[in-house]
């Protein structure tokens, strides 16, 4: 599935991983005052009552603002409200600065590329 917005593109993929169902969600361009609140908006109807485990791939996410790691941010406490969670990969120099200076939930992982994030989703699967 794919959603377009100004500036943004998204697309969910289902994979399998183990036993387990997951979605891997691709961001690709930049999350900006012009597209946060429709990304977040649609975004929300995509997530309502899902408890799956769904790992971001950021790796070609030019740019978030402040907006944008907010939006992540809910997204994270929806996925565990709902019995999920929210696992970032794909962290390039750019991204690791910006989330570098926030104030992360600790339960919110990060990795710096998609691979790592999968990886370390499968081994907690697995334990």
């Amino acid at each position: 599935m794919e959603l377009e917005f100004p500036e943004l593109k998204v697309a969910v993929e289902e994979k399998e991983l183990g036993s387990s169902s997951i979605r891997v969600v691709k961001l690709v361009g930049r999350i900006t005052n012009t597209n946060s609140q429709e990304f977040n908006r649609k975004f929300y109807k995509l997530l309502a009552n899902s408890s799956q485990i769904m790992v971001f791939d950021l790796s070609e996410l030019d740019y978030i603002n402040s907006t944008g790691v907010a939006i992540l941010f809910s997204i994270h406490y929806r996925a565990r409200e709902n019995g999920g969670r929210l696992v970032i990969g794909g962290l390039h120099n750019f991204l690791r600065k910006v989330f570098g200076l926030m104030d992360l939930p600790p339960e919110l992982k990060l990795y710096p590329t998609l691979e790592e994030a999968l990886e370390a989703t499968e081994s907690d699967l697995s334990n």
